[in-house]
């Protein structure tokens, strides 16, 4: 870090007292860093941070210490810009070098559904976007350090933070262990395979086409599992998104495959993916795999609502859809998915949050007819999905974002995880093979905790 260089520009700054925040944006690759060191030297901020990585590598971001956050008990994708655009009217930022790369952003999401609820989600709110006092971009060696200004120092503020960087570059972390387990079960197997049966009783091909039902399976542990363990296990498996969420007493995880959509210069990018298979390791039986799903009637059906769904949702916001005429397969490291890229320009005066709203859930974790099917799994579905299905990601001030649909997840609250796996439902659905997709879903899960899967 050129402290000196750096300096100079701090001393020609003028503080803008009428900004709530300074947020200081600095190159960090000359400090060895990595999110096991970040999280090891700020465990104190536990409750109070995130890490968010694109299976693409475009963001690869840790926000540790939550300064503001914008949130709403209810979705309004209106009253969600406005605040938005408070929030960051209320930010100096300034950059100490030309030419960063990163730009400053705030993670988050919202609820699969507005259900109300006072379970074992209550630590996350409907709606809630943060703004970290440390956001580390590792993906491009690049700080935001974000504080208060009427607390900002410039004299000091960057031989601060280098001796920050300097004490975590400096950690060792020690090895961490996989959690104990007590006691493992699937919640209600048999009532979940009864509400396949009833919800095949009430789909047809027009009117209510599509179901995803979820369901959980519950950990127990002697004791609290250890983040770095988890952080370790989450870097096991590529081609996911991963998230790692802490708010409160809670951690959401996801290794999700799916991406609901990303925004960059004005272009809408995102993917039909529904209809999977087991991915075996035995390369025969893989490849058989992989030609079953791309023939099999119910999973190309299934595929194509899903696509039609979201080329629908999208029509009001963007412009010149373009997506190929069939799907090719998503290879994950357990689970083979049907996969159509799909992108599109986004239209004059388009909004973030209404695109958001206009988009989510996808029929692969909704259903068809959208509001039909999330009203049939509110009212049906055991347990509340909270943060299971729903949108997380990142967004910035020009509506440059990322979203994932947080399938492959699990919530942790002190001694126990609730792991989720769901499934689309279609006529010709098989309530037992339905189950037995699920059970291969929960593994990249189990996978992170250590488990063997059954």
């Amino acid at each position: 870090m050129n402290l000196e260089a750096y300096q100079r520009i701090l001393d020609d700054l003028k503080l803008d007292t009428d900004k709530k925040y300074l947020s200081l944006q600095m190159p960090i690759d000359g400090f060895d860093l990595n999110e096991r060191k970040i999280f090891s030297h700020f465990h104190d901020a536990q409750g109070s941070r995130y890490w968010f990585r694109s299976k693409d590598g475009r963001y690869d971001s840790i926000g540790i210490e939550f300064q503001e956050s914008i949130k709403r008990d209810k979705y309004s994708a209106e009253v969600l810009e406005e605040q938005k655009t408070s929030l960051f009217a209320k930010i100096q930022q300034v950059a100490v070098k030309d030419g960063m790369a990163s730009s400053l952003g705030l993670f988050g999401g919202t609820r699969f559904d507005d259900k109300d609820t006072t379970d074992e989600w209550n630590d996350f709110g409907m709606v809630e976007f943060h703004l970290p006092k440390w956001q580390f971009d590792l993906a491009n060696s690049e700080l935001f350090y974000t504080v208060r200004t009427d607390e900002a120092d410039l004299d000091e503020i960057l031989i601060d933070i280098s001796d920050k960087l300097k004490e975590i570059g400096a950690i060792t972390p020690e090895p961490a262990q996989a959690p104990e387990v007590h006691m493992m079960k699937d919640i209600f197997p048999e009532e979940w395979k009864t509400l396949v049966d009833e919800a095949l009783g009430v789909l047809d091909d027009t009117d209510f086409r599509k179901i995803v039902l979820a369901r959980q399976r519950l950990l127990t542990f002697k004791a609290q599992a250890d983040p770095l363990y988890l952080l370790d296990r989450l870097n096991d498996e590529s081609g996911t998104y991963t998230i790692y969420y802490e708010k409160g007493q809670s951690i959401f995880i996801s290794k999700s495959p799916e991406k609901l959509f990303d925004i960059k210069d004005g272009v809408l990018r995102t993917n039909a993916i529904a209809g999977s298979a087991e991915r075996t390791g035995v390369e025969a039986t893989d490849e058989q795999q992989k030609a079953f799903l791309l023939n099999d009637e119910k999973n190309r059906y299934e595929h194509e609502l899903v696509r039609e769904s979201i080329v629908q949702s999208l029509q009001p916001y963007t412009e010149d859809i373009e997506f190929a005429e069939g799907p090719d397969i998503l290879s994950n490291r357990y689970i083979y998915h049907l996969h159509t890229p799909i992108s599109a320009k986004l239209a004059e005066g388009a909004s973030l949050f209404a695109l958001l709203d206009a988009i989510h859930p996808t029929p692969a974790v909704g259903g068809m007819p959208k509001d039909k099917a999330r009203d049939y799994i509110m009212e049906n579905e055991y347990g509340t999905r909270g943060l299971y299905a729903a949108p997380l990601g990142m967004i910035h001030e020009n509506d440059d974002s990322e979203f994932v649909v947080s399938i492959r997840s699990m919530l942790l609250n002190s001694k126990s995880a609730t792991l989720f796996a769901g499934c689309g439902i279609v006529r010709g659905s098989s309530s037992e093979k339905e189950h037995e997709e699920t059970r291969v879903k929960f593994t990249p899960m189990l996978n992170v905790l250590g488990v063997e899967p059954e």
